[in-house]
């Protein structure tokens, strides 16, 4: 699952100014060679305002990820691995996530009824952002698609049967993931 912060745009990684003071080896009064005392090595950060502005969106694309990234893996299940992220470096010197993934495992199974659940509580990973990415509904109508063909297969074994109404009940119980404030988008 990729998702990549809308709007953001960081027009130069190099706005304000981003300064890590030379440390001078403590004597062993823990003063410094100049005869100052320090308790440690300290970094100073001096942004301009468009830099602060930068950080400030980098900050909130990396919580917007990070939040789209939580509500797949939340929604997948067993089904959804670990999130991975690529950063950005700010003008701070600080990584922010940019983008992610989380891997979801959309293969059928062997049963028909087996594999109407899993597409189903799929889609609902797939769908669980808020903000569903162009990869996230390309992931759901594959997921669709996987389902009508176990559906159709379903039909010719038999029809409805005990492994169908169980599959109904999990179809359930995945789209009341995807609803009621839980956000609706997912990125394989």
């Amino acid at each position: 699952m990729r998702a990549v912060a809308a709007d953001l745009s960081i027009t130069s990684p190099s706005i304000g100014t981003y300064a890590t003071p030379r440390s001078l080896p403590p004597r062993r009064d823990g003063k410094d060679a100049s005869g100052a005392k320090h308790g440690g090595p300290v970094d100073t950060v001096a942004l301009s305002e468009a830099a602060q502005q930068q950080v400030q969106k980098l900050k909130q694309a990396d919580t917007s990820v990070r939040q789209h990234e939580a509500a797949h893996q939340a929604a997948g299940g067993s089904h959804a691995g670990g999130a991975s992220f690529t950063f950005t470096r700010g003008p701070d010197g600080k990584n922010y996530a940019t983008a992610g993934e989380v891997p979801v495992d959309s293969s059928p199974e062997v049963e028909p009824a087996a594999t109407i659940a899993k597409m189903e509580q799929v889609k609902a990973a797939a769908l669980a952002p808020a903000d569903p990415s162009p990869q996230d509904l390309r992931v759901a109508a594959q997921a669709d698609a996987t389902k009508l063909q176990a559906q159709a297969e379903q039909r010719r074994q038999g029809g409805d049967t005990a492994s169908g109404r169980a599959a109904a009940a999990a179809y359930g119980a995945a789209q009341a993931l995807g609803k009621g404030g839980t956000p609706k988008g997912l990125t394989v």
